[in-house]
């Protein structure tokens, strides 16, 4: 009897919940602008991300990363599509096929990848 509760308490403490972690993108209508949503980062300590798409130019794309402190639960970014130089944006036309993977990289050190996409 006393092996069967040793071997429960050393499963109960070894087990550790999964990171729910949530990344999610969306378009803005005109499609020059793309919001990049974090969530549920309270046991995350740094977001990497790759945002990937099509354009009548052709494929194009972007990486970015933060580090987060403790108390931090959610974040968000605004990204365009396109270049800017100047004062002056140029935006990519006709985006399609937009997919984000982003890598959760978690206080205990181990990882979450999430991957989101839009037509």
């Amino acid at each position: 009897m006393k092996f069967i509760v040793t071997l429960l308490l050393l499963f109960t403490f070894t087990v550790t919940p999964a990171s729910a972690a949530t990344a999610s993108l969306s378009l803005t209508k005109d499609r020059h602008y793309v919001y990049l949503n974090f969530g549920d980062l309270k046991n995350v300590s740094k977001v990497n991300y790759t945002l990937v798409y099509n354009s009548s130019s052709g494929q194009k794309g972007f990486e970015g990363g933060f580090k987060l402190n403790p108390k931090t639960s959610r974040s968000s970014r605004r990204q365009i599509l396109g270049t800017c130089s100047s004062s002056r944006c140029v935006f990519h036309r006709n985006i399609r096929n937009v997919s984000l993977d982003a890598t959760f990289t978690l206080r205990s050190g181990g990882s979450v990848n999430v991957t989101k996409s839009l037509p």
